[in-house]
């Protein structure tokens, strides 16, 4: 599952994109956010250099932001649960740049089989 923090719609398209196999939700209310321990961004911790840096390397390589949708301070997370909803891994960024990359979480989805296996 896919949470986004606007509403479901804004997800829909990227899950559709890439035919995932889950399904993407929006979490308007900051409820699932707040239950997995992300926390809202300050003015401190939104623009730091690396976020700065990270969105002028982005534009630069031609990725382009869409219009804001729900929280802009909520800042980025990704979470593996377990079929019987059991947390086995977790990532909390800790500024608004601090997204986990594809890379990082199936490296974590693999990590877990082999423990699994």
């Amino acid at each position: 599952m896919a949470v986004n923090p606007a509403e479901g719609v804004s997800a829909a398209p990227v899950c559709e994109m890439f035919n995932f196999p889950f399904a993407c939700l929006g979490d308007p209310s900051g409820e699932a956010y707040e239950a997995y321990g992300l926390e809202r961004g300050n003015i401190g911790r939104m623009p730091s250099f690396r976020s700065v840096w990270r969105g002028a390397l982005a534009f630069f390589r031609g990725h382009r932001q869409g219009l804001p949708v729900g929280d802009r301070f909520r800042l980025p997370g990704a979470f593996i649960i377990g079929p019987d909803v059991m947390l086995l891994w977790a990532w909390r960024g800790r500024d608004a740049s601090g997204h986990a990359g594809a890379e990082m979480i199936l490296d974590a989805l693999d990590e877990i089989n082999t423990e699994i296996e």
